[in-house]
């Protein structure tokens, strides 16, 4: 609560938002963490881009939008940017969509300078302007990793912004993206004080650093995760920018993510061919038949199918994966993968599917209704992560009742509990970034599966009642607001 006794007012700026935009994990958090926060008494609103084929996703989700009788300004590289901003009800949040020729691109470049960025930077000073449109002003503004870093930066050094006081969280989803680019002509373009760019604030060996600003300039600075807000400050983690955020610490929580549990629902999911429940597992049965079917696999097989759906990037740890293809052949289990990312994991998993054409399947590129019948086919699902800021599969791999093997890194170590701990657990981990690690708790699986159907029910099921709603983690961002109001 404010001092006036009325509910905290947040503004979520994001750049992603599911299911309109997404990439990764920012957008299944944009998607449904501010329908908690508004249940747990936050009046919290979404501001995110129109970027190409959103607006025709909310259309076709049946939303109805209405267009603000105000256009939103930002004055930027000397010209004057405008966007209409269309409003819609999301969830029972009201949610403003920014469409302009600035967001006329693909959401995120695949090289940063400053003419890629100047669309982020709009974004965020739009983002401020939006009160005057909507006659609504926040308290706080929530914003999310580097695409949304320029509003804090502003709200601390912009020659306009920062006389206005307003306050702002910076949440980290994953601090290997950071925003970095030549400072030319950025500083002269985008209003930014000339001692906004400093070791001290946003300057980073010589570049902009938007995330390292963001930071700095924050009121206060979450992350998906407590694990990860403990690694992140640690140079093993994120080698130079661990320094700021070590001298950080003290405004730095790390607060887990949750899930949409009305989404990822095996009782009530119209993406699988059978529903099952807690009480009645027959269902997952026919899940994984028409599973290994889709990979032309015979559907009566009784080994154990381990999948996996990822991002196929380095941070994901398939370079484990490639080293252990044969080993991972050897136990008879059967490997299914979705996911599409760089080439030479693509290729990689390619060669391990030719090589080993009973054992290893790749469906490549991203397939919504194929991830669900992934998670509730498989039987084991295997996140070797190099590093996890907080991770959402091995949640609803536990909610669809297959078992996580993941290592203990990041969110992972927060969420899956080792089996063979004396208190027992709900998973199966490893702690060393390597094939023979990750080989140790699969083949400890797969043997649990294969020798123990008893025991691996009962792991099923403890995953199964794990509660991954947003209830918690709601009631601690809105403790993190309301003591920012103080």
């Amino acid at each position: 609560m404010t001092k006036s006794g009325s509910a905290v007012k947040v503004l979520f700026v994001t750049t992603e938002l599911a299911p309109f935009s997404k990439v990764g994990g920012l957008g299944d958090v944009a998607g449904s963490l501010p329908k908690a926060l508004r249940q747990a008494g936050v009046d919290v609103r979404v501001v995110t881009p129109a970027w190409p084929g959103v607006l025709e996703k909310a259309a076709a989700a049946g939303l109805k939008t209405t267009t603000v009788k105000t256009k939103v300004y930002a004055a930027y590289d000397w010209r004057i940017h405008k966007a209409e901003v269309i409003k819609a009800e999301v969830k029972g949040v009201p949610t403003y969509f920014l469409k302009a020729e600035d967001y006329t691109g693909d959401m995120y470049p695949s090289q940063l300078n400053f003419w890629t960025a100047s669309p982020f930077a709009v974004f965020c000073m739009q983002a401020l302007e939006l009160k005057d449109a909507i006659d609504w002003e926040p308290d706080i503004y929530h914003c999310h990793d580097w695409t949304s870093a320029f509003l804090p930066c502003a709200l601390a050094w912009h020659r306009h912004y920062r006389q206005t006081g307003g306050k702002s969280i910076m949440t980290l989803h994953n601090v290997a993206y950071q925003g970095i680019f030549e400072p030319s002509p950025f500083l002269e373009a985008s209003g930014l004080e000339p001692w906004s760019f400093s070791s001290s604030t946003m300057e980073f060996y010589g570049q902009v650093n938007l995330l390292k600003g963001g930071i700095v300039a924050a009121s206060a600075v979450s992350t998906v995760s407590p694990t990860y807000a403990n690694e992140i400050q640690t140079y093993e983690s994120t080698r130079e920018l661990s320094g700021i955020l070590y001298q950080q610490r003290s405004k730095l929580r790390g607060i887990l993510n949750g899930l949409d549990v009305k989404f990822w629902d095996p009782a009530g999911d119209k993406e699988i061919p059978a529903k099952f429940t807690v009480k009645d597992l027959k269902g997952k049965a026919a899940c994984k038949r028409e599973l290994l079917s889709r990979a032309g696999l015979d559907p009566n097989t009784e080994a154990p199918v381990i999948v996996c759906v990822s991002r196929l990037v380095e941070q994901k740890g398939f370079d484990m994966v490639f080293s252990a293809a044969s080993q991972i052949a050897e136990t008879g289990a059967k490997l299914l993968i979705l996911g599409s990312g760089n080439d030479w994991i693509e290729n990689g998993i390619m060669q391990a599917s030719e090589a080993y054409p009973q054992s290893i399947k790749l469906f490549k590129g991203y397939d919504e209704p194929l991830s669900h019948l992934m998670y509730a086919g498989g039987d084991i699902f295997l996140m070797p992560s190099v590093f996890e800021p907080c991770g959402l599969s091995q949640m609803i791999s536990m909610r669809y009742g297959t078992v996580p093997v993941v290592r203990e890194v990041g969110g992972l170590r927060d969420t899956v509990f080792d089996v063979d701990r004396p208190e027992g657990g709900n998973g199966f981990t490893f702690q060393t970034c390597d094939a023979e690690g990750m080989m140790w708790a699969l083949r400890r699986a797969v043997d649990r599966y294969n020798n123990d159907k008893t025991a691996w029910k009962k792991i099923m099921l403890e995953g199964m009642h794990e509660d991954f709603t947003w209830d918690k983690s709601a009631g601690l961002y809105k403790d993190m607001y309301e003591d920012l109001m103080q």
